[in-house]
This record gives C-alpha cells, structure tokens and sequence, in this order.
C-alpha cells in the first residue's frame, strides 16, 4: 500500500492543499499587525480561519490577492458586529451608527484609486474601508470594480433592512415576507463581495461577457449560503433577538431543500465554465464549497462551539455532498481561441457561424462510450433552420446515455417544467462510424434515418452534429454533462 499520501488524495489535490495553507501562513501576520493597528471590532482568533478561507477560494493567485481578499473579509466581519450591537439601531450625534454607515458609502463612491476619502477618519472602519477600495480600484480591472462597489453598497443596504426588520418584530410589527428577507439576506452574507473582489482581481481575457451567467450562479449561490447560515445560527440567533428564514416561516426540512437547490443550481451554470477552465467560475465554486462546508460543521460566529452533527432539516450529509471535493486549478488567462469562444457561446446560449463549428468539429478529438455515459442538457446554435424549430416546438431538453444499447435522444420539458422521456420517435444506439476521417462513438437512431456525431471540447462539454438522410445542412448542437442525478423517466423531473 502507498502510504507517501493519504487514500483518496490524487496529487494535484496535495498541491493544493499546500498552495493553500502557504498563501494562509503569509497572510497571518500582516492580517494580525493590520487589525490590531487599526483596532476593528474583530476577535483576533478569527484571523486564521480568515486568512485559510481567502487562500482556499483562489490558490492559483498570487498571495498579495489572498490578502487583499482577508482584510476585506475581515471588514464585513467587523461592520456586522458594529451593525448588530444592542445599541446600534439607536446611535445618534456625530459619531453615531448612522452617519457611520453613511461615511462608508462616501468611501466606496469614491472614483479612483486616488481618493482618501476616509482614510483621515477617526473611524476605524472607514479608514480600513478607504485602504481596502484604494488598493482594490489600483490593482482591480476598472470594468469590473463598479459591480464590486455595487455589491458594497448593498451589504450595507441589506444590514439595515434586516435591522429595521428586526425592530419592527420585536415591536409587534411582525416578520418581513420571505422573499424581501431574502434579497437583504444574500447582500449581507458575504459571498457577493468576496466574489466580485475576486473577478475584479483576475486577469482573465472575456470575463465582462460572462458576467450574465456569473452573476446568476452568484446569486443562487449566496442565498443558499445564507439559508445555511439560518440554519447552523438559529437558536444563537434567536436569543439575540434577530429575524431569520426560520423565524419567518421556513422548515428547517425546506431552508434545507432550497439551500441544496440553489447549489445545485448555481453548480449547474457554472459548469461549461468551470470545465473550461475559467478562473472566475471556478472561484465562485470554491467560495460555494468553503462556506457550505463551513456551516455544515460550525458557526463562524462563535468557531469554538465545533461539532459534527449534520445540519438541522438534512439527510444527515451537507447539501453540497454533490460538489466536487477539489476543484482544478484554472488556466488564469487563457488565449480566446475558437474553442474558448464556442464555449462561451454555449454558455450565454448565443449563436455561431456553422462553417466555423465545422472547422472546430474536424479539430476536436472524438469520444468514446465511457466519456457519454449520463445524462446531458443540450442546446443549438441558431434558431432559424427547420430542426431548431422543432427542437424547440418540443421543448428538447438533452439526452441520457444508459450505455450503448439504451440511449434515450429527446429528454424534454412537459408543461410544468418536468423532464421525461420522449419515445414516439423512437430510442437509439450507440456504435463505432467513421465521419469526416475520424472513427468515434455515434448515436444512431432505432427509427430515423439520423446519426448524432461527438465531438469533444471537454470532458463535460461536447459539440455535436445531427447527419440526417438528404438534408440540406449538417446541424450543430452542443451538449453539457448534468452534474446532478440524472431524471427519471417515470416524471420525477430534474
């Protein structure tokens, strides 16, 4: 038996590990001597997990970024202990909470990396915040660092709206609707901020045209990030007077579920991206990861009080047991070749020029039958030819390959959303067909006189060409892994 490393640990998974606690280790002592000099209200024990947490998000990055990263982390820590004390809805005078807040929203308008607005302030806080946007606008992309000032901005919007709410039930009021507590609740927990931070750090060619995907899986990200914080803080969180999904309404069963769902859902997004290889998607995966594992085992807020019991509503597993473990480390700033671009395209779901993809097809390599077993969601590249409008008169979800005798070619939506099976033309089979010089596994149908032809562009991304008896065209499609369980065709639905 191998014991140079422990079982289950492929190499490059070690090396991450190390990259990992070495970005941490320099970041420790200059996070310690930043804190003390400036005074935040933090306790100084946190800044380990901090610093761990910051370098775990982005290994690849250069150790300055990781820092950069845990003073910010560290700030939001800090205005949330300033925000939720007894007397911080109620402060008044020149020094009170609310001018505070309004002094910071000052320091994040400011324009360029020249400006000190805040850095002369008697506040801590503010002087913290000036040194954090000062050196985020020198170093960040300036196309990127106005949605990072956004997400600022609305940490300090939702910290109030949560206090208001907070007085407001205490007072008999009762509680905010859901939705409402959410929104404040997914500005508030953090992720957007390190998130965007992160983007705004990276030097990736084509991030801008990715930001619609991004900032969708950000989102699901951050509200099920917040439903696990309600979950592990409940009964702290209750005794301190604060509104939580739970206090509102929520089961612990379905802040459980919805939690999940949103994971899920934001892993589902990312996917083309992260199977690319892009840094910026693998980021927000890895910052998904670290807090869903985090409030699996503990309440950051009081990390002495560790325990292992599962999550209050779960099966007794983390609701992100489906995340992969350890992430690859993404090519930084990868050259926008074809490939990259036809990826891109899948993602934003926009379309491509045919004799382009049929260029990019002949380079590709061809896949075999292990690399399709699963279940694929799919899509086209235009939607004027006679096949893109059936596909989508039929509401054609994908495909799932059982193996090479049952392959199921037309998943597709019912009405209300459910993926089944659709049969009446009939299943397919997967054999060996020379196309276009190359020999690959094709899907060949029982009843129609229509081969799909594979491609591969990653190893969860494919693109594909329908060969059909005397059409005019080839038609192009791509196809995605679906990294969840698959559906079932009995109408349980995906």
């Amino acid at each position: 038996m191998d014991t140079s490393r422990p079982h289950g640990h492929p190499p490059r998974e070690i090396v991450s590990i190390a990259d990992t606690c070495s970005a941490a280790l320099r970041s420790m002592p200059r996070l310690e001597i930043w804190l003390k000099e400036l005074g935040l209200p933090v306790d100084p024990a946190l800044v380990p997990l901090m610093c761990l947490q910051t370098a775990f998000f982005t290994p690849w990055l250069p150790p300055e970024t990781c820092y950069q990263l845990s003073r910010l982390t560290v700030w939001l820590m800090a205005i949330d202990n300033v925000l939720d004390a007894p007397d911080a809805a109620h402060s008044a005078g020149p020094d009170g909470t609310p001018n505070r807040v309004r002094a910071w929203h000052e320091v994040l308008g400011g324009r360029d990396s020249d400006s000190d607005i805040g850095s002369s302030s008697d506040d801590p806080l503010a002087r913290a915040l000036a040194e954090i946007t000062r050196d985020l606008y020198r170093d960040g992309r300036p196309e990127l660092t106005p949605i990072w000032r956004k997400s600022m901005h609305q940490t300090l919007l939702g910290m109030r709206g949560e206090r208001e709410a907070a007085r407001t039930a205490a007072a008999g009021g009762g509680v905010p609707r859901l939705a409402d507590y959410l929104r404040h609740g997914a500005w508030t927990i953090g992720v957007e901020q390190q998130v965007t931070a992160l983007w705004a750090l990276m030097d990736e060619p084509g991030l801008p045209r990715r930001l619609p995907v991004l900032l969708g899986a950000l989102r699901q990200a951050a509200t099920a990030i917040r439903l696990l914080n309600d979950l592990r803080g409940h009964q702290r969180e209750q005794s301190e007077g604060k509104t939580d999904a739970l206090a509102i309404g929520l089961t612990e069963q379905e802040a459980y579920r919805r939690a999940e769902e949103g994971l899920e859902n934001c892993r589902r997004a990312l996917a083309p991206l992260t199977a690319a290889g892009y840094g910026s998607a693998v980021a927000l995966e890895r910052v998904a990861l670290w807090h869903a594992r985090m409030y699996h085992r503990f309440d950051p807020v009081r990390p002495g009080q560790t325990t292992t019991s599962p999550l209050p509503g779960g099966p007794g597993s983390a609701p992100h047991a489906r995340l992969s473990p350890f992430v690859p480390q993404p090519r930084e700033a990868p050259a926008m070749n074809i490939e990259q671009q036809v990826l891109d395209v899948i993602v934003s779901g926009g379309q491509y020029d045919n004799a382009k993809l049929a260029e990019l097809f002949d380079q590709l390599e061809p896949v075999d039958t292990d690399l399709l077993i699963g279940t694929w969601q799919g899509g086209g590249f235009e939607d004027t030819s006679e096949n893109a409008a059936l596909l989508t008169k039929m509401r054609w979800y994908g495909k799932r390959f059982v193996d090479a005798e049952h392959v199921e070619p037309l998943l597709c939506r019912d009405e209300d959303g459910t993926v089944f099976s659709y049969e009446e033309m009939g299943l397919a089979t997967l054999h060996e067909v020379t196309y276009r010089g190359k020999q690959s596994t094709a899907m060949v149908y029982d009843q129609l006189p229509i081969i799909d032809h594979f491609r591969r562009l990653t190893d969860n991304v494919l693109l594909c060409v329908m060969d059909k008896k005397e059409a005019p065209a080839d038609f192009f499609f791509h196809l995605t892994r679906v990294p969840a369980s698959p559906p079932q065709s009995s109408g349980d639905g995906i």
